[in-house]
């Protein structure tokens, strides 16, 4: 208790009060000012001092490092380059089929618009907008971007991470559970579409998606969600929720939008009423403006895809 009282009665050192005295029995002020030119030297080479080691302790870039860099900007002008010319290819689209309805209605022969316009929707080829189910689903929020991959049984992803193979369950749940369209982050589903992985990237149809994952699905809402909850792929999505701590939301909405496969195009056409032109083996058949359409015929043999709905689509579709 002396020792504190000491210090707060009189805090200044008691060889320091003695020279403070004698500077004041001299007429000076007690202690000497700080704006002396030799404090304002010193802070200065302090600060210079600090200046020079905090850049020095910054992680110097490597070799490696900029070369990741220009990957990414490549791959992120790539990217935009491609969003462009898909929709340059939409926008192109739209006017072959306004000319072709053109065309058709000027040939003279029966109109086969409405047989087209159907095919259209069954082959995902154009945009439909409906009532129907919104489902978002993400990553468990203890997930690291930088976490080492595996901890998932059979799946070479993260433990807390959406695979390419939880989407595919999903997907086919929807099918199941009587959807008519369905899109992932943008990129229409079709009966070619795959669901892959590549690395720790979810791909559909060899373009990436960003989480979250938004999967809208046309069709009943409220009839999509009575099936979906107590099926496999409900149960499936329940169990990620409650082991894996994924996240995930289901909405319905009045007015959704599933935009058109870019991919999708004409492969086969043949003239109604007459038999195919010969051709060499392995060359593609001729096309006409007046010929029924078909489904692209490409194997998907190979593919881990979603399956797709049975049923023409009741949506109102978009006009192209």
């Amino acid at each position: 208790m002396t020792l504190l009282t000491t210090m707060m009665e009189r805090p200044l050192d008691a060889g320091y009060q003695e020279a403070a005295d004698r500077r004041e029995a001299a007429g000076l002020p007690k202690a000497t000012s700080t704006r002396t030119v030799l404090v304002v030297v010193l802070a200065l080479l302090t600060g210079f001092l600090f200046a020079v080691a905090a850049q020095s302790l910054r992680p110097k870039p490597t070799a490696a490092a900029a070369v990741k860099k220009e990957l990414v900007t490549r791959i992120e002008a790539l990217q935009q380059h491609g969003s462009e010319q898909e929709a340059k290819v939409a926008a192109l689209g739209r006017q072959v089929r306004d000319y072709e309805a053109l065309a058709l209605q000027q040939s003279g022969g029966p109109d086969l618009t409405s047989t087209i316009k159907e095919l259209e929707v069954e082959a995902a080829a154009v945009p439909l907008r409906g009532p129907g189910l919104t489902l978002t689903i993400d990553d468990a929020a203890s997930v690291g971007g930088d976490a080492t991959a595996g901890s998932r049984p059979n799946s070479g992803f993260q433990e807390g991470r959406v695979t390419s193979g939880d989407l595919q369950v999903l997907v086919n749940g929807l099918w199941g559970a009587g959807a008519e369209a369905i899109a992932i982050n943008g990129h229409r589903l079709s009966s070619t579409a795959a669901i892959r992985f590549a690395g720790q990237a979810i791909v559909v149809d060899f373009r990436p998606l960003s989480r979250p994952y938004v999967i809208t699905a046309l069709g009943d809402s409220q009839g999509m969600q009575q099936l979906f909850e107590p099926s496999f792929a409900g149960l499936y999505l329940s169990q990620l929720t409650d082991q894996y701590k994924i996240r995930s939301t289901m909405a319905a909405g009045d007015s959704l939008t599933v935009p058109g496969d870019p991919s999708a195009r004409l492969e086969v056409a043949r003239p109604l009423g007459s038999s195919p032109p010969s051709a060499p083996p392995g060359s593609p058949t001729g096309s006409s403006s007046q010929g029924k359409r078909s489904a692209p015929s490409t194997s998907n043999s190979t593919r881990t895809s979603t399956s797709t709905g049975s049923g023409s689509a009741t949506s109102e579709r978009t006009s192209p």
